[in-house]
């Protein structure tokens, strides 16, 4: 077998995954990275590598030169990679204003099938090349080893450092170039049109990333598209916002160095000041001002982040007071392995419309109960949906703080439940009744969510879609 083919044939295997990976998360700052994008994700991905699979068997049936045709086929996989932020910058946005799972699928295969098919169409190509009469079976396994091997190489490289330390864009332009590069070399077949048609993708490439943006912080990684960014409100008030994939996180007024949301004003009103020093944990720092709130009110706060990156955020451009110890950890993994005793635990896990099923599991509440006293407040943040089918989460939710033992208060600001949040207030003892209860019937169902069935994340869905919708229109209009 020949070693040059199963080099490009290791490439256009990392090239596979590399695409995938930065696709995903090129959609993310659009729709999130909810269990709908992600499936259209995987599914697109799978369609078009079937479809190149099925062309590349075809191809190698009807052409004279297959050499010719895996060039060509390599040329095209790079250049489409390499079409890929232009892509996201210029197209999405704009199918993003169909309705939304059509808009996640059309945006899918705009962005995914062609890169993927022609990258799909090369293994045939690949084993057809290097066949005899005896040897079929050792090619194709030969190549689809070398060609995963890739993947797997591709898939580590980009989680952990590549698209945190370059981004997306550079990720995507150093394959798609790799590709190009590697399959000129091997093939020695480059003309002037190929040498054309990669520096206009390259142009614009260029173009939008040296546009100027009002950000002053932007990273990529596989927890999502962050940015921290300064801006003027209709109002005139001059605002910093920290954003994962294109949600605002946390919003703070840069006068006053407070939160200008309405759930952190009903957090601060409802969360008691003490007289004597008290323990809290807020699990999902985000930009710190929750944390800050605490301290003023005698708290002494640990604060337990995933994303170092926030973390850092909070530190750097939203002021979070020095006192507050900054934990990096997944929120389930703390409490699994914390010794410690709370006064408040304040639950804030959300990452863009999501909510991460597993902290909030039976088996997960009853092992938190063991880091409360007697008297502890347990607070969490949740999105507005109660009524229909948006609302079953929420059900699900209060079911299982309920059957975990505690007492439970739902609370709001607003009758809206498009533009709002639910705060859970619950503890282990008597809850006095708070002005700001919801009036909102829960919607009927009797389901919990425990580690073995962690429903959330299905029955959440609905109402994910429709804020992120929401989220969505609005912010086009504006």
């Amino acid at each position: 077998m020949l070693k040059k083919l199963l080099l490009l044939s290791f490439i256009e295997g990392a090239a596979v995954m590399a695409a995938e990976l930065c696709g995903a998360k090129q959609l993310a700052p659009i729709f999130g990275s909810s269990l709908y994008v992600w499936s259209s994700v995987m599914g697109i991905t799978l369609a078009a590598l079937a479809v190149g699979y099925f062309l590349g068997g075809w191809l190698s049936q009807k052409t004279n030169n297959q050499s010719q045709t895996l060039f060509n086929i390599l040329s095209t996989a790079g250049l489409f990679m390499l079409l890929m932020p232009v892509i996201s910058h210029y197209i999405i946005p704009r199918i993003s204003y169909l309705p939304f799972l059509l808009a996640v699928v059309g945006s899918t295969v705009t962005l995914l099938f062609l890169p993927v098919l022609f990258l799909g169409a090369s293994s045939p190509l690949f084993i057809s090349l290097q066949i005899t009469q005896n040897n079929g079976g050792k090619v194709s396994g030969t190549v689809y080893a070398v060609s995963t091997a890739g993947g797997i190489l591709s898939t580590f490289l980009c989680g952990f450092y590549l698209i945190p330390q370059i981004g997306l864009t550079a990720c995507l332009i150093f394959f798609g170039l790799l590709l190009f590069s590697v399959n000129v070399i091997v093939f020695k077949l480059g003309k002037f049109l190929h040498l054309f048609l990669l520096t206009a993708v390259l142009y614009l490439n260029l173009q939008f990333t040296l546009q100027k943006t009002n950000n002053i912080y932007v990273s990529d990684s596989l927890l999502g598209h962050m940015e921290v960014q300064d801006l003027v409100k209709e109002n005139g008030d001059s605002v910093r916002l920290l954003k994962i994939n294109n949600i605002i996180q946390t919003e703070m007024n840069l006068k006053t160095k407070q939160s200008v949301s309405d759930y952190i004003y009903l957090l601060d009103t409802i969360i008691p000041k003490s007289n004597s020093l008290k323990n809290a944990l807020l699990l999902g720092l985000g930009g710190g001002l929750v944390a800050n709130i605490l301290v003023k009110k005698n708290y002494n706060c640990d604060g337990v982040e995933l994303d170092e990156r926030i973390t850092m955020a909070a530190k750097k451009y939203f002021y979070l007071h020095h006192s507050v110890k900054s934990i990096t950890a997944d929120a389930r993994y703390f409490l699994n392995h914390c010794n410690k005793v709370y006064d408040l635990v304040m639950v804030d896990i959300f990452k863009a419309e999501e909510q991460p099923a597993h902290v909030l599991t039976m088996e997960s509440l009853v092992r938190l109960k063991e880091n409360l006293n007697d008297s502890a407040l347990l607070v969490v943040n949740w999105h507005g949906y109660v009524a229909g089918s948006k609302g079953l989460g929420t059900s699900i939710l209060y079911n299982t703080l309920v059957k975990s033992g505690f007492k439970v208060n739902l609370l709001t600001t607003s009758n809206n439940e498009n533009y709002r949040n639910i705060i859970f207030v619950a503890s282990l003892a008597n809850l006095k009744v708070a002005p700001y209860l919801l009036k909102d019937k829960l919607t009927p169902v009797a389901s919990v969510n425990t580690d073995n069935s962690p429903l959330l994340e299905k029955y959440n869905a609905h109402a994910n879609k429709t804020w992120r919708t929401n989220y969505l229109r609005y912010y086009q209009q504006k």
